[in-house]
């Protein structure tokens, strides 16, 4: 066998062994979620695998915390969430990739910037514009709030995904009689189906898992969405850890659902462009 080959060998077993490595690192937490959610709670820090599966934590979290209630809640702010920075994102970046219009750069550097205000930062502003407008304590306006920099991150995807498409389509579409609009309707909104679906499943994860705003601006219990309803099992002096990561298993499964149905689109639109000269 050559020097190169055993070099070559050498470099995949090191490749693989940091490989599989790093995925126990990553993995370990999501199985001792799936464990400790079927344990006993005498068993959580006791045992690493159950003596018997108990599958009634999730009827006990479920029923108790009437936590079907707040998963609705939290599609419902979800979805109204990715709506709006879905449309607007699509919209928008076409403009900038495709139109010209004045101040054009200036503008989106805008939106660019709005990307590096953390949220903490506009946290108490926010409450306080939300409670003049009469949203405060709502799902409307805590879809709202939530908008600002994933709107901005959406938009410079979504622009730098249609600049990759070919501007010849857009040619072809206005000698054959369609103006700016059916430009964009029938050509190019088909083609950024990929890069939709990685805004959708980038907005989707994170509206869904958000907690800052969602506890800042949401009081009533019955209104709470799912990530601060789980919060409320981890008490002053204890914490119930089967019925909390019960109630995580079952706050992973819309995300997870959402994902394999984009999954092939994700992957297209986060490669989109990446080989364009």
């Amino acid at each position: 066998m050559s020097l190169y080959r055993v070099t070559k060998v050498i470099q995949n077993t090191l490749s693989y062994m940091f490989l599989i490595t790093l995925s126990i690192l990553l993995g370990f937490p999501l199985v001792w979620l799936v464990l400790t959610s079927v344990k006993d709670r005498r068993e959580v820090f006791t045992t690493f695998l159950p003596t018997q599966v108990n599958i009634a934590n999730f009827a006990r979290i479920w029923d108790e915390m009437n936590l079907p209630t707040h998963l609705g809640n939290s599609l419902f702010v979800t979805g109204l969430n990715v709506t709006i920075v879905v449309v607007t994102a699509t919209l928008a970046g076409y403009a900038f990739a495709r139109l010209v219009f004045p101040r054009q750069n200036s503008i989106f550097y805008v939106f660019i910037l709005a990307m590096m205000i953390p949220g903490q930062a506009i946290l108490i502003p926010m409450f306080q514009y939300l409670k003049n407008l009469g949203l405060l304590n709502s799902h409307v306006g805590l879809a709202l709030a939530m908008t600002g920099a994933p709107i901005s991150f959406a938009i410079f995807l979504m622009s730098a995904f249609f600049r990759a498409l070919p501007a010849e389509l857009g040619d072809a579409g206005k000698i054959d009689g369609c103006n700016e609009w059916g430009v964009f309707r029938h050509i190019y909104l088909p083609l950024a189906r990929p890069g939709i679906a990685t805004v959708v499943i980038f907005q989707f994860m994170g509206t869904w898992n958000e907690f800052m705003f969602s506890v800042t601006y949401i009081s009533n219990p019955v209104l709470k969405t799912i990530q601060p309803a789980l919060y409320q099992v981890v008490g002053r002096y204890s914490i119930d850890y089967t019925a909390l990561s019960a109630g995580l298993l079952m706050a992973i499964v819309p995300i997870l659902i959402v994902f394999l149905l984009l999954q092939k689109q994700f992957v297209k639109g986060l490669t989109a462009g990446a080989f364009k000269g």
